[in-house]
């Protein structure tokens, strides 16, 4: 049996329109709501009848499955189940509604309680009847979608047992000289299929050979010639032009008008080749067992096509300024002819293989067909490898003399694998693996063809997203304005969305390189729809469409609560008697109370319920009592900070060696600004576990403290005037209470006082106190009044008291002992006296 290995083309197809299909789909849903709802229950006992269908072609052994017919099988699964998960939604209602209705009703009585009448009986009877009917039926549809699941799993084994079953036959060897006897020996009978094929389309054509026939097809063959030649090269010129006029000069001009290109290039030898398709088949001129070698003929014009304009898009030969790929133009002129190469060989092959199941060709012929443009295949490879150094060797050769060159790896693992592929290609056909052989053929180009599709579009979606929403362009400009955003943060969406999308374009390619090996059309879309419709993970449903909404709550959650803070502190909480502290414990609380309300909703939307928080909680207790301990402990603090109000915002604190004024707090930390201007951060654990003074709690005023020592000689009472009067002389001193003198150590030189004023503010308290000091000083000074006791006697009067109390001579004692003036006709003090000349 031939595999079938065109359908990853179809795959292919689907994949490029897979926004055209959810949009059909959100507007068939959209028609479904306008239109009455089926019977969940018709749906539900209608997806049994399928599945029960499905399982008894599978189960009949007698039966021998095709690929095809497999596939079919599984394409049938997915609608059914998105029938029951819609019948499910439907059901869900309902039964919410019958249990609140049940639970407003109550429970029965119990005994010795008073009876209830029998209308409520009778309501509560009927309401858990029908509770019971919609509960069953939710059940049923839950089992039909997990059953149907494994069916599907099923199937898709199946298929993968049936593709390696077939790659792992063996078939005669190329080098078998028998096999080569036998398609000789077998040649007339294969030239007689062929004779009947050409005999029935010549009988086919003349019974139907009419004017109106005739003009039909010739109408088709120039609109495919228009097609191909001036069709074709007008529009990939009016595409060049539109998009040089209406994008920037930026990458996205090259990008844009390279996929311009190939769109162009592939359409148009497909839409030519399907007008004649049409036109032939529609006139009654093609037989019914050519259709399949019509289609492959149709199919492989747009291959080629693809290949054709794939080059022209990345290799742009002779237009280097619109090239994608760094390469010169002696590297491009190397490797610019190779794709054609390979897809024509390909293509060669794909239409011999159609062409000999066409004629029930020997199976001689067809391995021999198979086999030989395998090998071919794998010589295409072998010389685009080649060609392919080469280039890279005219590449490292134009560097600069000296430069370090560092092979690419990328390209070095690719090398790698097609030296691997062409090395199991050409050993398979020797030893008689030939259907393994074109399998593995096949893929290479199919792989190859989706990284091309795959690099070029990613790199479309890069210049898009980054180049339109970048502050250089009109557009880009207009966009931030009109948000009322800076450009920056156009450009980060922009390069967000351009990597979500370059995400998607290669889980899309990754998907469609597994397609040929037993992931088909279905499995690909189911597993897209997947992250729509959800999925569950431990009773809980996620979502692409759940969790865009609950950031989409929580974005205007945060807005809201940052427009009622913004409103607090502009409008309202200025027009209060409240002091600044406690204004912006108010505005920090309901940031945080904002905050968790719209957490807990979107966690609420999204299924987390109350007790699931509570499991994820405990299951987190150890790690918060260990890991995060401090960090909870510093949070929790804050909270009684922001609650209690030991400390506010623009207090005078002082935690250690440190002081200064509160600036902030957070609900980790708290700032505090010392005198030096420096910020130090204290966690606010700090706080409540130590010893904090604060200057500014309490009572606003603020305490000077002045100790005075005068001496015992001074009346106190006028220290205590000139002291009392200095300070109420203070304009910052207040009045009330009144400046007070303690008379504080009491000795027979000294008297000690203490002097106290309040002034209005502690932070005024240092400069008022330094004022007093130069005041005292001065009023003292003027008064005659010597402060710190009296002055130290002359250190000179001193010895010479010293000198007369010891000698008890008088002054003469004192002459003796005090030193003699110093006369300047002397000589120095301690020198040896020098004697004077006769």
């Amino acid at each position: 049996m031939r595999l079938n290995l065109m359908r990853p083309a179809i795959l292919f197809l689907k994949a490029l329109m897979t926004a055209i299909v959810f949009g059909v789909a959100l507007a068939a849903a959209q028609a479904q709501q306008a239109a009455p709802a089926p019977d969940p229950t018709a749906a539900i006992d209608s997806a049994r009848s399928e599945l029960d269908r499905i399982e008894n072609r599978l189960g009949d052994r007698n039966l021998n499955l095709s690929d095809d017919e497999l596939a079919g099988l599984r394409d049938r699964i997915d609608p059914m189940s998105a029938s029951l998960e819609a019948a499910i939604a439907q059901l869900a209602p309902k039964l919410a509604a019958a249990d609140a209705r049940l639970a407003q009703i109550g429970a029965k009585p119990a005994d010795g309680e008073p009876a209830e009448s029998p209308d409520v009986t009778k309501e509560r009877d009927s309401q858990t009847a029908a509770r019971q009917e919609v509960d069953e039926a939710i059940k049923r549809g839950r089992l039909l979608q997990v059953e149907a699941s494994q069916v599907a799993d099923q199937i898709t084994e199946l298929r993968r047992s049936l593709l390696a079953s077939r790659l792992f036959e063996r078939a005669r060897s190329l080098l078998d000289p028998t096999l080569w006897l036998d398609v000789a020996e077998e040649a007339p009978r294969d030239v007689g299929g062929v004779a009947a094929l050409g005999g029935e389309i010549a009988s086919q054509v003349s019974r139907n050979l009419t004017p109106g026939a005739i003009a039909t097809v010739a109408a088709a063959v120039a609109a495919a010639l228009l097609l191909l030649f001036p069709i074709r090269i007008w529009t990939a010129n009016f595409g060049e032009r539109l998009v040089v006029h209406q994008s920037p000069r930026s990458r996205l001009r090259r990008s844009a008008t390279a996929l311009f290109r190939l769109v162009a290039t592939t359409l148009a030898p497909l839409l030519a080749a399907l007008c004649v398709f049409l036109a032939v088949k529609s006139v009654g001129w093609l037989p019914a067992r050519a259709e399949p070698l019509a289609l492959v003929l149709v199919r492989s014009a747009g291959f080629l096509g693809f290949a054709h304009g794939m080059m022209k898009a990345l290799l742009a030969p002779g237009r280097p300024t619109w090239r994608l790929v760094e390469l010169s133009d002696a590297a491009v002129a190397q490797i610019k002819n190779q794709p054609m190469i390979v897809a024509s060989v390909f293509v060669l092959g794909r239409i011999l293989d159609v062409f000999n199941s066409t004629i029930g060709a020997s199976l001689s012929a067809s391995i021999a067909t198979s086999g030989t443009f395998a090998a071919l295949n794998a010589a295409t490879f072998a010389l685009s490898v080649r060609r392919l150094r080469t280039a890279q060797q005219l590449e490292a050769t134009n560097d600069e003399p000296g430069a370090e060159k560092e092979g690419n790896p990328i390209l070095f693992v690719v090398r790698l694998c097609g030296l691997a592929a062409i090395a199991v290609v050409v050993v398979s056909v020797v030893i008689g693996y030939v259907p393994l052989a074109q399998f593995l053929a096949n893929q290479v180009i199919w792989i190859t063809a989706v990284l091309w599709l795959a690099y070029l579009l990613l790199v479309v979606v890069d210049d898009l997203f980054t180049s339109s929403l970048s502050a250089e362009t009109r557009f880009g400009r207009n966009l931030s304005e009109g948000l009322g955003v800076r450009t920056t943060t156009l450009e980060q969406v922009g390069v967000l969305l351009s990597g979500v999308m370059r995400l998607f374009i290669l889980a899309i390619a990754a998907l469609l390189i597994a397609a040929p090996w037993g992931v088909g059309s279905t499995d690909l879309f189911g597993w897209l729809r997947m992250p729509v419709t959800g999925f569950q993970l431990g009773g809980i449903t996620i979502s692409i469409t759940g969790i865009l909404s609950a950031v989409l709550l929580v974005a205007v959650g945060f807005t809201l609560t940052h427009g009622a803070q913004r409103w607090l502190d502009r409008d309202l909480l200025p027009k209060t008697r409240m002091d600044d502290g406690l204004k912006a414990s108010i505005n920090t609380g309901v940031g945080y109370l904002g905050s968790i309300v719209v957490i807990m909703l979107a966690l609420a939307y999204l299924g987390f319920s109350l007790d699931r928080l509570a499991i994820v909680a405990g299951a987190l207790s150890v790690g918060i009592g260990f890991g995060l301990q401090a960090v909870i402990s510093n949070f929790v603090s804050g909270v009684i900070l922001l609650a209690e109000r030991p400390i506010k915002i623009g207090d005078w604190v002082v935690i250690g060696s440190d002081q200064g004024n509160v600036r902030r707090i957070s609900v980790r930390s708290t700032e505090i600004e010392l005198f030096d201007r420096s910020t130090l951060i204290v966690p606010n654990s700090d706080f409540i576990t130590k010893s904090v003074k604060n200057v500014t709690h309490g009572a606003p005023n603020g305490r000077v403290a002045i100790e005075l020592v005068v001496s015992s000689a001074l009346d106190p009472q006028e220290v205590k005037r000139i002291a009392i009067d200095t300070a109420k002389a203070h304009g910052s001193v207040l009045a009330f209470p009144e400046p007070q003198l303690l008379f504080t150590s009491l000795g027979k030189a000294d008297y000690g006082f203490s002097l106290f004023c309040n002034v209005p503010s502690p932070r005024q308290a240092a400069s008022v106190k330094s004022d007093l000091h130069f005041a005292l000083v001065k009023a003292f000074g003027d008064a005659g009044v010597a402060l710190a006791g009296p002055a130290g006697p002359d250190v000179t009067v001193a010895i010479a008291q010293v000198a007369e109390a010891l000698s008890g001579g008088g002054g003469r004692a004192v002459a003796a002992i005090a030193p003699k003036p110093h006369d300047a006709s002397d000589a120095p003090p301690g020198a040896a006296a020098t004697p004077k000349p006769a």
